[in-house]
């Protein structure tokens, strides 16, 4: 069966306070984290898509879009990706989480038939950055967000969603490295 064409949307957003810089401007094995990301999943994808402001840094040939809405969240930036995305279906990642397996996500992928969200729960909480959106989720953010509500988890009652428990996680990432992300300069020396 073929598997329908999919965009892969890097969040590179974020205050990111505890790092202290943009976390868009992390470097992991010599390169920047962008780059990181986009080589380890591109494969999967028809494109790349980065949703941020102010970006230094961008590999060749992905795309970039801003946040559409004034509001900063994750929320807004899934709105930005899956407004500006070519395709129907988009895994939205933090650009913070560079451990991302590709095993895992093309498992999430094959999942989405039919569905507008598939959510990894993991330890008991959903990953909503290491997910797969469809664009027919846009009017569902749109009425959130003037509503002021920012929690990506919010979306989830109002539109077909499948949760992939922990058990089907851990067979494509047994270590559940894929949910880590970097949020201080002490996680990257960590990590190296």
């Amino acid at each position: 069966m073929t598997r329908e064409p999919a965009t892969l949307l890097i969040l590179a957003g974020g205050e990111s306070k505890r790092m202290g810089f943009p976390k868009h401007q992390l470097t992991l094995d010599g390169r920047d984290i962008l780059t990181h990301l986009h080589g380890r999943l591109c494969h999967l994808f028809v494109e790349t898509l980065v949703v941020g402001r102010d970006l230094d840094v961008v590999p060749e040939g992905v795309r970039v879009t801003e946040d559409r809405l004034i509001a900063r969240s994750p929320l807004v930036g899934i709105h930005g990706g899956l407004s500006a995305s070519r395709t129907n279906l988009t895994f939205v990642v933090a650009c913070d989480m560079p451990y991302v397996k590709p095993r895992l996500v093309e498992f999430l992928l094959s999942q989405a038939e039919g569905i507008d969200v598939v959510v990894p729960v993991v330890r008991g909480y959903y990953e909503p950055l290491c997910a797969i959106y469809r664009t027919s989720c846009v009017q569902s953010i749109e009425r959130l967000i003037a509503r002021g509500t920012l929690k990506v988890s919010e979306l989830y009652p109002l539109v077909n969603v499948h949760e992939v428990d922990e058990e089907q996680v851990r067979l494509h990432d047994s270590c559940l490295r894929s949910f880590a992300n970097l949020n201080a300069p002490a996680e990257i020396k960590e990590a190296a």
